[in-house]
């Protein structure tokens, strides 16, 4: 079968609907969200590195995954009680809205703990 432009605008019509156009007090709050999204796990990473600078002794003969995996725990958990305080919207949060969060948190801790070893 031959496919007829007609056929073909209106598929363009429909994949063009699928788009969600954004009015400027969207675009804003999604910024606004993006920020904090960024700025809280960088304070949560501060404080485990500052918390593991003071405990280091007591970390010492711990493996490292399992200090990571309580990292991405108590911060997951934080952050889903920190976020609908400050008007971020979780019930919108994906897998890899969660998974993004968590690895920044992860990051921060690791480039924190090392420039406070130094």
């Amino acid at each position: 079968m031959s496919v007829t432009v007609k056929d073909k605008k209106e598929e363009k019509k429909e994949a063009e609907a699928v788009a969600k156009i954004l009015t400027p007090d969207e675009r804003k709050r999604l910024l606004i969200e993006g920020i904090k999204k960024t700025a809280v796990p960088a304070f949560i990473g501060a404080a485990f590195a500052l918390l593991f600078v003071q405990a280091a002794d007591k970390i010492a003969g711990k493996p490292w995954y399992l200090v990571f995996l309580l990292v991405i725990l108590v911060s997951y958990y934080i952050q889903r009680l920190l976020y609908p305080m400050i008007d971020v919207r979780i019930k919108e949060f994906q897998a890899k809205d969660w998974l993004y969060v968590e690895f920044l948190t992860i990051i921060y801790m690791l480039v924190f703990w090392t420039l406070l070893l130094n």
